[in-house]
């Protein structure tokens, strides 16, 4: 004879795993996998889907004012903000990137400007080319002063976008 909470812890699994399934299937905000016929696509599904088209490689890059002459531990920590913030960005902009930059290493490139007004050419450029960008602006609880922009990270993206605005840049 089976004892009754074996019975019971059975049945819990078997509705635990019907009940996550379910869900699972239910489409989500922003998931583009589903196969609705809607073509309301928002603007960042639309370059999420070009880039698609692009194949090929995806980077990220990491653009540094080389200017604010900050430490190294302090550019490490402005580029480690920056990575996080394009990644949390692309996770609800374009998963599809992320994805895909995620199965091909996770490259990761910093670059140098010269000054505020460069990084800020190259951000503007960015944007207009729909790529995934984050700005980050530092605290000014140790080298820099607040607000200061430090660092600006674009991508994932493919290769070939992120160096139609990086491309002129040099490496850290």
């Amino acid at each position: 004879m089976i004892d009754a909470s074996v019975i019971v812890g059975i049945s819990a699994t078997i509705v635990s795993f019907v009940v996550g399934y379910t869900i699972a299937k239910i489409p989500r905000a922003g998931d583009t996998s589903s196969t609705s016929s809607n073509n309301d696509s928002s603007p960042n599904e639309a370059s999420d889907k070009v880039f698609a088209d692009m194949g090929g490689e995806y980077k990220m890059v990491l653009v540094v004012r080389n200017d604010l002459k900050m430490g190294k531990g302090k550019i490490a920590a402005q580029c480690g903000h920056a990575a996080v913030g394009a990644f949390e960005n692309g996770i609800r902009n374009t998963p599809a990137a992320i994805r895909k930059w995620q199965n091909m290493g996770q490259a990761k490139i910093a670059l140098k400007v010269e000054s505020e007004l460069a990084m800020m050419e190259i951000y503007r450029s960015a944007k207009a080319n729909k790529l995934n960008c984050c700005l980050i602006r530092d605290a000014g609880r140790t080298q820099i002063e607040p607000n200061t922009k430090t660092v600006l990270a674009i991508g994932p993206a493919p290769n070939v976008a992120v160096d139609s605005v990086t491309g002129h840049l040099k490496l850290l």
